[in-house]
């Protein structure tokens, strides 16, 4: 083989095999910082609905109190994401607020969580528990997030109980473009560009001895 195709060929075998490296380092891994456990199937998902993917582990030491928002044909009524933040009129709470900051964006579903009941939820002590923040989604304007947010692995597990709590405000309609998912773009990690600035390192060297090859067989053609 000659030099100028051995180079050629050196360099496509590179590039594919950084390939892989490059797309992987432009894709966001789960955070180790949210340890939701293996055996839950939507893992990846679960913690990515916490802030910046970002949750803590806790055992329960006694009976705690939670709640959870649903609508009034009992959809959504029972679920492993509660939150300890109280919508009710006694603190001029609505139901907006709750979507708002429960992230409850209205193009899930159908139908939308339109979070219009309150459930009172008590979980048992030594019941693991994961605690964070509620993230935001898509428009983050329209759905900000910000409320404590509980997982719990499974809502059949034995003494806990799910009792309904009252009637959340009407607090009115989301702006029109509040009922589409928004277009995001995803934010690449910093491998990304490192892989990237590789990809185009090698393309440089690699480049010229390719060219000049072409160019040679050209003229012995």
């Amino acid at each position: 083989m000659k030099k100028q195709d051995c180079a050629v060929w050196l360099g496509g075998v590179v590039f594919i095999g950084l390939s892989p490296f490059v797309i992987v380092a432009g894709q966001r891994p789960a955070s180790a910082a949210c340890p939701i456990p293996d055996s839950v199937s939507d893992k990846d998902t679960i913690i990515t609905s916490f802030l910046n993917s970002e949750c803590t582990k806790q055992t329960l030491t006694q009976d705690t109190t939670y709640y959870r928002y649903y609508n009034d044909d009992n959809t959504y009524r029972f679920g492993r994401f509660l939150t300890t933040n109280f919508y009710d009129s006694s603190n001029g709470k609505t139901t907006l607020d709750a979507i708002r900051e429960l992230a409850l964006a209205q193009y899930f579903g159908p139908p939308p969580n339109l979070a219009q009941l309150r459930e009172r939820v008590t979980l048992p002590a030594g019941l693991d528990v994961y605690v964070g923040v509620a993230g935001p989604q898509s428009p983050k304007a329209c759905y900000p997030g910000g409320a404590t947010q509980t997982f719990i692995e499974n809502t059949r597990t034995t003494g806990i109980s799910f009792i309904f709590d009252g009637n959340v405000p009407d607090g009115g309609s989301l702006p029109a473009n509040c009922y589409t998912a928004g277009k995001s773009i995803p934010e690449p990690s910093p491998l990304f560009g490192i892989g990237a600035i590789a990809i185009f390192g090698l393309a440089t060297i690699f480049n010229p001895a390719f060219t000049k090859s072409k160019i040679k067989q050209i003229a012995n053609g």
